[in-house]
Protein backbone atom coordinates (compact mmCIF):
# COMPACT_ATOMS: atom_id res chain seq x y z
CA UNK A 1 0.00 0.00 0.00
CA UNK A 2 1.22 3.50 -0.86
CA UNK A 3 0.14 6.48 1.23
CA UNK A 4 0.42 9.79 -0.65
CA UNK A 5 -0.17 13.17 0.96
CA UNK A 6 -1.02 16.55 -0.47
CA UNK A 7 0.74 18.07 2.51
CA UNK A 8 -0.96 21.45 2.66
CA UNK A 9 -4.37 23.03 3.11
CA UNK A 10 -5.81 26.50 3.58
CA UNK A 11 -4.17 26.96 6.98
CA UNK A 12 -0.85 25.05 6.88
CA UNK A 13 1.99 23.94 4.63
CA UNK A 14 3.63 20.74 5.88
CA UNK A 15 5.67 19.56 2.88
CA UNK A 16 8.64 17.33 3.71
CA UNK A 17 9.79 16.91 7.30
CA UNK A 18 6.90 19.02 8.62
CA UNK A 19 4.40 16.32 7.67
CA UNK A 20 3.76 13.86 10.55
CA UNK A 21 3.81 10.69 8.40
CA UNK A 22 7.51 9.90 7.86
CA UNK A 23 6.89 7.01 5.46
CA UNK A 24 4.32 8.79 3.31
CA UNK A 25 4.97 9.92 -0.25
CA UNK A 26 4.15 13.60 -0.71
CA UNK A 27 3.15 15.78 -3.62
CA UNK A 28 6.11 18.12 -4.06
CA UNK A 29 4.60 21.54 -4.59
CA UNK A 30 8.04 23.15 -4.64
CA UNK A 31 9.03 20.94 -7.58
CA UNK A 32 5.93 22.13 -9.43
CA UNK A 33 6.47 25.84 -8.80
CA UNK A 34 10.24 25.96 -9.25
CA UNK A 35 10.34 23.84 -12.42
CA UNK A 36 7.57 25.97 -13.90
CA UNK A 37 9.48 29.10 -13.00
CA UNK A 38 12.75 27.86 -14.51
CA UNK A 39 11.18 26.71 -17.77
CA UNK A 40 9.48 30.09 -18.27
CA UNK A 41 12.94 31.66 -17.89
CA UNK A 42 12.50 33.40 -14.56
CA UNK A 43 15.88 34.49 -13.15
CA UNK A 44 17.63 33.00 -10.16
CA UNK A 45 16.32 29.45 -10.55
CA UNK A 46 19.36 27.31 -11.42
CA UNK A 47 20.02 26.28 -7.82
CA UNK A 48 16.36 25.34 -7.44
CA UNK A 49 16.50 23.27 -10.63
CA UNK A 50 19.54 21.36 -9.37
CA UNK A 51 17.87 20.62 -6.05
CA UNK A 52 14.64 19.37 -7.65
CA UNK A 53 16.42 17.21 -10.25
CA UNK A 54 18.50 15.69 -7.46
CA UNK A 55 15.41 14.55 -5.60
CA UNK A 56 14.63 17.38 -3.14
CA UNK A 57 16.93 16.25 -0.34
CA UNK A 58 16.22 19.55 1.41
CA UNK A 59 12.65 18.39 1.92
CA UNK A 60 13.28 14.65 2.27
CA UNK A 61 16.74 14.29 3.87
CA UNK A 62 18.15 10.79 4.23
CA UNK A 63 20.33 11.47 7.26
CA UNK A 64 20.35 8.97 10.10
CA UNK A 65 18.04 11.26 12.03
CA UNK A 66 15.51 11.66 9.22
CA UNK A 67 15.83 8.54 7.00
CA UNK A 68 13.65 9.71 4.13
CA UNK A 69 13.95 8.32 0.59
CA UNK A 70 14.15 10.18 -2.70
CA UNK A 71 11.09 8.36 -4.04
CA UNK A 72 8.93 10.01 -1.36
CA UNK A 73 9.02 13.17 -3.46
CA UNK A 74 6.09 12.91 -5.88
CA UNK A 75 7.28 15.22 -8.64
CA UNK A 76 4.66 16.90 -10.79
CA UNK A 77 4.11 19.93 -12.98
CA UNK A 78 0.31 19.77 -13.15
CA UNK A 79 -2.43 18.07 -11.14
CA UNK A 80 -6.22 17.87 -10.93
CA UNK A 81 -6.45 21.53 -9.97
CA UNK A 82 -4.67 24.47 -11.54
CA UNK A 83 -3.67 24.83 -15.18
CA UNK A 84 -3.28 21.70 -17.28
CA UNK A 85 0.03 21.51 -19.13
CA UNK A 86 -1.11 22.97 -22.43
CA UNK A 87 -2.79 25.88 -20.65
CA UNK A 88 0.37 26.43 -18.61
CA UNK A 89 2.18 27.37 -21.83
CA UNK A 90 -0.81 29.11 -23.41
CA UNK A 91 -2.16 31.53 -20.79
CA UNK A 92 -0.54 34.21 -18.67
CA UNK A 93 -3.73 34.61 -16.67
CA UNK A 94 -6.59 32.39 -15.54
CA UNK A 95 -9.88 32.61 -17.43
CA UNK A 96 -12.45 31.34 -14.93
CA UNK A 97 -15.40 33.56 -15.76
CA UNK A 98 -17.56 30.55 -16.64
CA UNK A 99 -17.33 29.35 -13.02
CA UNK A 100 -19.62 32.19 -11.93
CA UNK A 101 -17.32 33.99 -9.48
CA UNK A 102 -16.25 36.94 -11.65
CA UNK A 103 -12.85 35.25 -12.21
CA UNK A 104 -12.04 35.56 -8.48
CA UNK A 105 -11.68 31.80 -7.84
CA UNK A 106 -8.57 29.77 -8.59
CA UNK A 107 -4.98 30.70 -7.83
CA UNK A 108 -3.23 33.66 -9.41
CA UNK A 109 0.19 32.12 -8.76
CA UNK A 110 0.47 29.89 -11.80
CA UNK A 111 4.07 30.50 -12.98
CA UNK A 112 2.69 30.24 -16.50
CA UNK A 113 3.79 31.84 -19.78
CA UNK A 114 1.70 32.00 -22.94
CA UNK A 115 4.73 31.98 -25.29
CA UNK A 116 3.72 35.37 -26.65
CA UNK A 117 0.01 34.89 -27.38
CA UNK A 118 -2.85 34.60 -24.91
CA UNK A 119 -5.07 31.60 -25.57
CA UNK A 120 -5.85 29.62 -28.71
CA UNK A 121 -7.78 32.04 -30.91
CA UNK A 122 -5.81 32.64 -34.13
CA UNK A 123 -2.60 31.49 -32.45
CA UNK A 124 0.40 32.03 -34.79
CA UNK A 125 2.23 28.87 -35.95
CA UNK A 126 5.54 29.94 -34.39
CA UNK A 127 3.84 30.38 -31.00
CA UNK A 128 2.28 26.92 -31.22
CA UNK A 129 5.69 25.50 -32.15
CA UNK A 130 7.24 27.08 -29.05
CA UNK A 131 4.42 25.81 -26.86
CA UNK A 132 5.05 22.26 -28.02
CA UNK A 133 8.76 22.68 -27.26
CA UNK A 134 8.00 23.94 -23.76
CA UNK A 135 5.67 21.00 -23.14
CA UNK A 136 8.46 18.62 -24.17
CA UNK A 137 10.87 20.47 -21.88
CA UNK A 138 8.53 19.94 -18.93
CA UNK A 139 8.20 16.27 -19.85
CA UNK A 140 12.00 15.85 -19.95
CA UNK A 141 12.65 17.52 -16.62
CA UNK A 142 9.91 15.50 -14.95
CA UNK A 143 11.18 12.19 -16.30
CA UNK A 144 14.83 13.01 -15.60
CA UNK A 145 14.29 13.92 -11.95
CA UNK A 146 15.01 11.63 -9.01
CA UNK A 147 11.77 10.90 -7.20
CA UNK A 148 8.37 9.58 -8.27
CA UNK A 149 6.97 11.29 -11.39
CA UNK A 150 3.25 12.07 -11.65
CA UNK A 151 1.41 13.03 -14.84
CA UNK A 152 -2.04 14.54 -15.21
CA UNK A 153 -4.19 12.69 -17.74
CA UNK A 154 -4.48 14.54 -21.03
CA UNK A 155 -1.21 16.45 -20.74
CA UNK A 156 0.39 13.88 -23.02
CA UNK A 157 -1.80 15.03 -25.92
CA UNK A 158 -2.22 18.72 -25.07
CA UNK A 159 -5.69 18.62 -23.54
CA UNK A 160 -6.96 22.09 -22.68
CA UNK A 161 -9.38 23.65 -20.20
CA UNK A 162 -9.24 26.92 -22.17
CA UNK A 163 -7.48 28.79 -19.39
CA UNK A 164 -9.76 27.67 -16.56
CA UNK A 165 -7.54 26.71 -13.61
CA UNK A 166 -10.38 25.80 -11.23
CA UNK A 167 -13.12 23.93 -13.17
CA UNK A 168 -14.55 22.30 -10.06
CA UNK A 169 -18.13 22.98 -11.14
CA UNK A 170 -17.70 22.30 -14.86
CA UNK A 171 -18.98 18.81 -15.62
CA UNK A 172 -18.80 19.50 -19.36
CA UNK A 173 -16.33 19.99 -22.19
CA UNK A 174 -14.24 22.31 -20.04
CA UNK A 175 -13.12 19.52 -17.71
CA UNK A 176 -13.63 16.45 -19.90
CA UNK A 177 -10.75 14.93 -21.85
CA UNK A 178 -11.00 15.68 -25.56
CA UNK A 179 -9.79 12.42 -27.08
CA UNK A 180 -9.79 13.93 -30.58
CA UNK A 181 -6.67 15.81 -29.49
CA UNK A 182 -4.83 12.50 -29.21
CA UNK A 183 -4.95 12.13 -32.98
CA UNK A 184 -4.27 15.81 -33.59
CA UNK A 185 -1.19 15.84 -31.33
CA UNK A 186 0.33 12.43 -31.95
CA UNK A 187 3.79 14.02 -32.02
CA UNK A 188 3.51 15.12 -28.38
CA UNK A 189 2.01 11.78 -27.35
CA UNK A 190 4.93 10.00 -29.04
CA UNK A 191 7.44 12.17 -27.16
CA UNK A 192 5.82 11.43 -23.79
CA UNK A 193 5.65 7.72 -24.56
CA UNK A 194 9.36 7.53 -25.39
CA UNK A 195 10.42 9.65 -22.41
CA UNK A 196 8.45 7.41 -20.06
CA UNK A 197 10.12 4.37 -21.65
CA UNK A 198 13.53 6.07 -21.29
CA UNK A 199 12.98 6.57 -17.56
CA UNK A 200 11.86 2.98 -17.08
CA UNK A 201 14.96 1.63 -18.84
CA UNK A 202 17.43 3.84 -16.93
CA UNK A 203 17.37 2.79 -13.29
CA UNK A 204 19.98 5.41 -12.39
CA UNK A 205 17.37 8.18 -12.68
CA UNK A 206 14.83 7.17 -10.05
CA UNK A 207 16.68 5.74 -7.05
CA UNK A 208 15.77 4.94 -3.49
CA UNK A 209 18.64 7.21 -2.43
CA UNK A 210 20.18 10.39 -3.81
CA UNK A 211 22.69 10.53 -6.68
CA UNK A 212 25.62 11.67 -4.51
CA UNK A 213 29.02 10.93 -6.09
CA UNK A 214 27.43 9.78 -9.36
CA UNK A 215 26.39 13.31 -10.35
CA UNK A 216 28.65 16.04 -11.79
CA UNK A 217 27.15 19.46 -12.48
CA UNK A 218 28.24 21.73 -15.33
CA UNK A 219 27.10 24.73 -17.34
CA UNK A 220 27.79 25.57 -20.95
CA UNK A 221 31.38 24.77 -19.94
CA UNK A 222 33.03 23.18 -16.94
CA UNK A 223 31.49 25.41 -14.27
CA UNK A 224 27.88 25.72 -13.15
CA UNK A 225 26.56 29.26 -13.50
CA UNK A 226 24.23 29.85 -10.55
CA UNK A 227 24.17 33.63 -10.86
CA UNK A 228 20.85 35.46 -10.87
CA UNK A 229 20.71 35.87 -14.65
CA UNK A 230 21.69 32.31 -15.53
CA UNK A 231 19.23 30.08 -17.37
CA UNK A 232 21.41 27.08 -18.19
CA UNK A 233 22.52 23.82 -16.59
CA UNK A 234 24.24 20.61 -17.68
CA UNK A 235 25.09 17.48 -15.77
CA UNK A 236 26.48 13.98 -16.14
CA UNK A 237 24.87 11.15 -14.17
CA UNK A 238 27.05 8.06 -13.95
CA UNK A 239 25.12 4.82 -14.14
CA UNK A 240 27.66 2.09 -13.33
CA UNK A 241 26.59 1.81 -9.68
CA UNK A 242 23.07 0.97 -10.92
CA UNK A 243 24.16 -1.23 -13.83
CA UNK A 244 23.13 1.55 -16.20
CA UNK A 245 24.55 3.81 -18.91
CA UNK A 246 25.88 7.28 -18.21
CA UNK A 247 23.50 10.13 -19.05
CA UNK A 248 24.47 13.67 -20.05
CA UNK A 249 21.83 16.41 -20.04
CA UNK A 250 22.04 19.98 -21.36
CA UNK A 251 19.29 22.44 -20.43
CA UNK A 252 18.92 25.87 -22.04
CA UNK A 253 16.06 28.04 -20.77
CA UNK A 254 17.65 31.15 -22.31
CA UNK A 255 16.01 32.96 -25.24
CA UNK A 256 19.00 32.38 -27.55
CA UNK A 257 20.81 29.30 -28.84
CA UNK A 258 23.92 28.43 -26.81
CA UNK A 259 26.86 26.15 -27.54
CA UNK A 260 27.54 23.69 -24.70
CA UNK A 261 30.85 21.87 -24.40
CA UNK A 262 30.35 18.31 -23.19
CA UNK A 263 32.67 17.79 -20.22
CA UNK A 264 32.83 14.02 -20.05
CA UNK A 265 34.52 11.48 -22.35
CA UNK A 266 35.10 11.75 -26.11
CA UNK A 267 32.48 12.63 -28.68
CA UNK A 268 32.06 9.23 -30.30
CA UNK A 269 31.03 7.71 -26.95
CA UNK A 270 27.87 9.83 -26.82
CA UNK A 271 24.58 9.36 -28.67
CA UNK A 272 21.61 11.71 -28.77
CA UNK A 273 18.39 10.38 -27.28
CA UNK A 274 16.36 13.59 -27.33
CA UNK A 275 16.61 17.21 -28.42
CA UNK A 276 13.43 19.21 -27.81
CA UNK A 277 14.69 21.87 -30.22
CA UNK A 278 14.15 19.47 -33.11
CA UNK A 279 10.87 18.66 -34.83
CA UNK A 280 9.13 15.30 -34.51
CA UNK A 281 10.15 12.54 -35.12
CA UNK A 282 13.75 13.74 -34.73
CA UNK A 283 13.10 15.24 -31.29
CA UNK A 284 13.39 11.82 -29.63
CA UNK A 285 14.88 8.63 -30.98
CA UNK A 286 13.23 5.26 -31.23
CA UNK A 287 14.97 2.87 -28.78
CA UNK A 288 18.08 1.49 -30.42
CA UNK A 289 18.20 4.29 -33.01
CA UNK A 290 19.97 7.00 -31.02
CA UNK A 291 22.16 9.30 -33.16
CA UNK A 292 25.91 9.62 -32.58
CA UNK A 293 27.10 13.17 -32.09
CA UNK A 294 29.92 14.61 -34.19
CA UNK A 295 31.95 16.54 -31.59
CA UNK A 296 31.92 17.69 -27.99
CA UNK A 297 30.46 21.11 -28.87
CA UNK A 298 26.68 20.96 -29.10
CA UNK A 299 24.41 23.81 -30.15
CA UNK A 300 21.46 23.70 -27.77
CA UNK A 301 18.64 25.72 -29.24
CA UNK A 302 16.78 28.34 -27.28
CA UNK A 303 14.44 26.86 -24.65
CA UNK A 304 15.53 23.29 -25.26
CA UNK A 305 16.68 20.15 -23.44
CA UNK A 306 19.17 17.67 -24.91
CA UNK A 307 19.70 14.15 -23.55
CA UNK A 308 22.70 11.97 -24.41
CA UNK A 309 23.72 8.48 -23.34
CA UNK A 310 27.24 7.00 -23.32
CA UNK A 311 27.78 3.59 -24.85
Amino acid sequence: MRLIAEAWDTSSYQLGRNFPGISWLQWNGQFRDQIRSFVKSDPGRVNDLMRRLYGSDDLFPDTLMDAYHAFQSVNFVTAHDGFCLYDLVSYDHKHNQINGHHNSDGTNHNFSWNCGWEGDDNVPPDVLKLRKRQIKNFCCLLMLSNGTPMLCAGDEFMNTQHGNNNPYNQDNETSWLDWDLLQKNRDIFRFFKHMIAFRKVHSSLGRSRYWREDISWYGVGSEVDTTYHSHVLAYCLLGASQGDQDIYVMINAYWRDLVFTIQEGVFDEWSRVADTGMESPYDIAEPGHEQSIQNLHYNVKTRSVVILTRS
